[in-house]
C-alpha cells in the first residue's frame, strides 16, 4: 500500500523547510530506490514503524527495524529497499528549504544518516498530523505546513542519536535524570566527579554519554545553567555582577565575566541596561 502527497512550490521562498512530497508505505515487498549521487535534489527522510528493511552505505548493508530511519542529504547517493518476508511500515517525506543544514548539523549532507526515534517524543504523532494534513489550502495551508515539518525536523534533531552508538534507554533516562539535576543545583560546588556519581558511572563514562545524548560536556552544560541563571537575576535584582556570579556558582567574578561575553558577546553589565525596563 502507498500513499503519496505532492504539494506545489510555496508562494513564499525564504520558508526555513517546506515539503516536497510526503507519504506512507506498507505491506509492500517490492518498496526499493537507487539513486545515484546528485540525482536528487532534495533531502529525503523516512522513519520505520514496523517491519524490517535494509540501507546501503558503500559496501556495507545496514539492518533497519522500527524506531530507527535514516535521512539522505541533497545529492547523496540513495539505496534502499523493503525486506521481501517482512516489509517495513515506513513514513517518508522530502523536502527543501534554508537553514536545514545547519538545524541538523551536517547529518545526511555527506553519506546517509541512519538514527534511532522511538526515543523522540511526539514524532510519531506528528508524523500522523502532517499525513492527515495532506495537501493545504492556499490561504493559510502554507505556513501550517512548514511549521508542522520545522517541528518534526526539530524533534529529530534534539532527539534522535545514531542508530549505532545511541545510549540504550536505560542509560538515556539516566542521563536526563542527571541533567535536570545538575540544571537544579547549578548554583551549588559541582565537579565533573560529584556529577558522575550521582549518575553511577565513571567520569570518562559519564562524560561520553553525556555528551553524546546532550551535545555537551557536563561541564559546558554546567555553565550554561549558570549563565542562564545569571540573566534572571541580572535582570530582576538590584545584586552586583560580584554578587551574581557567586549566587549562580562562579567561583570568580572574572571568570564569570569571561565566560558571559562568550556566549552573549556582551558584559553582564551591558546585557542588564539592555534587557532591564
Amino acid at each position: 500500500m502507498r500513499i503519496n502527497h505532492f504539494i506545489a512550490q510555496p508562494r513564499f521562498k525564504r520558508f526555513v523547510c517546506y515539503p516536497e512530497s510526503f507519504g506512507h508505505y506498507y505491506n509492500d515487498p517490492s518498496h526499493s530506490e537507487n539513486r545515484g549521487i546528485g540525482q536528487f535534489k532534495s533531502y529525503n527522510w523516512h522513519i520505520i514503524r514496523s517491519g524490517t528493511g535494509y540501507v546501503k552505505i558503500g559496501d556495507n548493508t545496514i539492518t533497519l527495524h522500527a524506531g530507527s530511519g535514516f535521512l539522505f542529504g541533497p545529492g547523496v547517493e540513495q539505496i534502499y529497499y523493503a525486506d521481501h518476508e517482512d516489509p517495513w511500515d515506513i513514513r517518508w517525506v522530502h523536502f527543501q528549504g534554508e537553514g536545514i543544514d545547519e538545524l541538523l548539523q551536517g547529518k545526511g549532507a555527506q553519506e546517509v544518516w541512519t538514527f534511532s526515534w522511538k526515543d523522540a517524543e511526539g514524532l510519531d504523532e506528528l508524523w500522523s498530523e502532517l499525513l492527515t494534513y495532506g495537501v493545504p489550502s492556499l490561504e493559510r495551508g502554507e505556513v501550517r505546513l512548514s511549521a508542522l515539518l520545522y517541528e518534526m525536523i526539530a524533534e529529530l534533531a534534539n532527539h534522535a542519536g545514531n542508530s549505532q552508538v545511541t545510549p540504550g534507554n536505560g542509560k538515556r533516562h539516566t542521563i536526563i535524570a542527571a541533567s535536570e539535576w545538575i540544571r537544579l543545583h547549578s548554583e551549588e560546588f559541582l565537579t565533573l566527579e560529584l556529577m558522575a556519581e550521582r549518575a553511577g558511572y565513571s567520569v570518562s563514562h559519564f562524560s561520553r554519554q553525556f555528551h553524546l545524548l546532550i551535545g555537551q560536556t557536563p561541564i559546558e552544560f554546567l555553565t550554561d545553567c549558570r549563565i542562564l541563571q545569571s540573566k534572571k537575576l541580572l535582570v530582576s535584582t538590584d545584586l552586583s555582577v560580584k554578587d551574581v556570579s557567586e549566587k549562580v556558582g562562579f567561583s570568580s567574578s572574572a571568570y564569570y565575566i569571561q565566560r558571559f561575553k562568550k556566549f552573549e558577546n556582551m558584559t553582564p553589565e551591558q546585557f542588564r541596561r539592555l534587557r532591564r525596563g
